[in-house]
């Protein structure tokens, strides 16, 4: 199954997949389906509070499963702390993110061009063992 075949899939709050898909449930199917790894689906009340969704997602368990790292490698989490935002990191065309944005759904946002992108600063973190 290629990555490409999810470009264009729309955004939906709250959507679970296949035909839409909000960040993390996107980045939940992207993890078990190519990478082998299990998320817990964690629901948000309001995806419009950010705050909300920071307390949520640092006192979750599985946010201590995830080591933070310097730099990205094939499958790792994409935390984007403005707007707060998950992708996953493929080294595809020179690497970059791929992630489900309201208002343009899936979307592959290369590493080169990130700084004009929209989205502030990334951080990486992989699965520890």
């Amino acid at each position: 199954m290629s990555f490409a075949q999810y470009i264009g899939i729309p955004w939906c709050a709250g959507a679970q997949g296949p035909h839409a898909f909000d960040c993390f449930s996107f980045f939940k199917m992207l993890q078990e389906r190519h990478f082998g790894i299990s998320v817990p689906e964690i629901i948000a009340p309001d995806v419009d509070d950010a705050a909300a969704l920071v307390s949520l997602f640092g006192r979750h368990p599985e946010r201590a499963r995830w080591v933070q790292v310097a730099a990205p490698v094939a499958g790792c989490a994409v935390i984007i702390r403005q707007p707060l935002h998950i992708g996953t990191w493929l080294d595809v065309d020179g690497g970059g993110v791929l992630h489900c944005v309201r208002g343009a759904g899936v979307v592959f946002t290369l590493d080169a061009a990130w700084p004009v992108s929209g989205f502030g600063k990334r951080e990486f973190f992989v699965r520890a063992p």
